[in-house]
């Protein structure tokens, strides 16, 4: 009887260890962004205001405009509503030239995935080749699989055209 119970304990150790490497491999699988080196960071103001930094980290530390794997970390440093971050990424779509049914239905997305932000709240999206994923600081709060509307994102920061030249060049490296 000893025998069997101690095989049976054994067993229920093993399954017991697979199970936490299984899970920690699904989280790392799940974020693997916070591991990736900085490429360059920036600091958005508005007069005397912070509004928030940001960081773009890539697998390389590098930034190649091709890239399919990059990770947008933005701390905001003010408390900001939903509705006004809506309203500032519409403009930015709209001074890139999309069109305005496009920018709708892309807003009305992310108002489904976007919480009001308080000073110290962290937004992460991470674009890879089917699309991108938003973060709540560690906590996955939206996929986005629609590859032009991840990268369209992205690109109010990354874009030559962007309102922000300064901090496309701070992101990416390029100071």
């Amino acid at each position: 009887m000893q025998q069997t119970e101690s095989g049976g304990c054994m067993k229920t150790v093993m399954l017991l260890l697979i199970s936490i490497l299984l899970l920690a491999v699904n989280v790392n699988a799940a974020t693997p962004w916070q591991s990736w080196p900085a490429v360059g960071d920036a600091r958005l103001t508005w007069g005397p205001w912070v509004i928030y930094d940001s960081e773009l980290r890539t697998p390389s530390g590098d930034y190649r405009p091709d890239s399919e794997d990059l990770a947008l970390v933005i701390k905001y440093q003010r408390n900001i509503d939903k509705e006004d971050l809506l309203e500032a990424t519409d403009e930015q779509w709209k001074h890139l030239g999309i069109p305005k049914v496009k920018r709708q239905q892309w807003l009305n997305r992310l108002a489904g995935i976007w919480p009001d932000v308080q000073k110290g709240d962290r937004l992460i999206f991470v674009v890879n080749r089917d699309g991108g994923i938003f973060y709540w600081g560690n906590q996955q709060i939206g996929v986005l699989p629609d590859k032009e509307m991840s990268m369209s994102f992205l690109y109010i920061w990354l874009s030559p055209d962007t309102s922000y030249p300064d901090i496309r060049r701070q992101l990416i490296g390029k100071v």
